[in-house]
């Protein structure tokens, strides 16, 4: 964000786009992967419940964390998106700087939001699976 409002000095449009870029696919990348470890370890305790005759609570927890989770995570993507596809409105002068400023902030506080939320739900999740792994071994 800190080279978009430097734009209009010389060579700061180029490091602004390059960071964007980069930016993007990260968090886009960095958001589905802990998706998918959700879906794979939900899925791993699921199986590992219903061959040890484990209580559902502890797939019904798994549930939960996702349903608390995954909106977050796909809100903090879709904004994260629009915001570099719309940037290049902005920059061929189709759409006004004040969207590409209010998605910009939509984007950062997200992301923010979202990766503390990540970093409560994977503690719990290492939490329920230790626990799970703890009743397997007995």
């Amino acid at each position: 964000m800190f080279y978009g409002y430097l734009v209009p000095g010389h060579g700061a449009f180029a490091r602004h786009f390059t960071m964007a870029l980069a930016s993007t696919f990260l968090i886009a990348l960095a958001h589905s992967m802990t998706m998918f470890f959700f879906i794979g370890t939900g899925k791993h305790i699921k199986e590992l419940v219903k061959e040890h005759g484990l209580g559902q609570e502890v797939v019904r927890e798994t549930i939960l964390y996702k349903s608390k989770l995954f909106p977050i995570m796909m809100a903090a993507i879709a904004f994260t998106m629009a915001q570099f596809i719309l940037g290049g409105g902005v920059h061929t002068r189709v759409l006004p700087a004040w969207l590409h400023h209010i998605l910009g902030w939509l984007a950062f506080g997200s992301n923010v939001y979202c990766f503390l939320l990540e970093t409560k739900y994977l503690v719990s999740n290492a939490r329920l699976m230790s626990s799970v792994y703890r009743a397997v071994d007995r």
